[in-house]
């Protein structure tokens, strides 16, 4: 189960960032309420994770990294979690 707590983790990671840019969005900007801005944040991360997961997939950047990168489907799994995660907050 080591590919579900990698998910878990890249989850936690990207979902810190996506409610302080939802917040500080609706604080700067407005125009939207404080649970739509947060869910798209979280959209914008599962997104961002999806085109890292193309990133992580190079050949050349395996061989230029030590550590060993997660898959394909660590990358899917965390953006699906972001999505769900994104479709409740907004549903709230």
């Amino acid at each position: 189960m080591h590919s579900a707590r990698d998910a878990a983790t890249l989850t936690l990671i990207a979902a810190v960032p996506a409610f302080v840019g939802g917040a500080l969005y609706k604080a700067i900007a407005g125009g939207t309420t404080m649970s739509r801005a947060i869910a798209t944040a979280f959209w914008i991360a599962a997104a961002v994770y999806l085109v890292l997961m193309v990133a992580a997939g190079r050949k050349a950047l395996w061989r230029r990294t030590a550590r060993p990168l997660p898959e394909g489907s660590v990358f899917v799994t965390a953006a699906v979690l972001l999505t769900a995660i994104g479709a409740a907050v907004d549903a709230a």
